[in-house]
């Protein structure tokens, strides 16, 4: 998975990527929004989903609940399409 800023947008580009129908070569992309960029970036090291909430708060100054269930949310589609995966003292990597 290679992340690019594309026309003010963080953009994930999986790097092996095969599409289904052999004559349609081109690989589905990811777009964040805001608060899905930043958490991007808290990811450059393994980090467990209450530290990335904890920043989420802080930065976004969102209620702690909502920050641990949209974190959860957004690891779980991270994972589904192969952009981290979990270690095992349950950080993301």
């Amino acid at each position: 998975m290679i992340a690019r800023r594309v026309a003010g947008e963080t953009v994930l580009v999986p790097l092996a990527a095969r599409a289904a129908d052999p004559e349609f070569k081109s690989a589905r992309l990811f777009v964040l929004n805001e608060t899905g960029e930043y958490l991007w970036s808290l990811l450059d090291s393994p980090r467990s989903s209450l530290e990335l909430a904890q920043n989420l708060t802080l930065e976004f100054e969102t209620a702690t609940g909502r920050a641990h269930a949209d974190v959860e949310v957004f690891l779980a589609a991270l994972r589904d399409i192969g952009a981290v995966r979990q270690v095992t003292d349950g950080q993301a990597e």
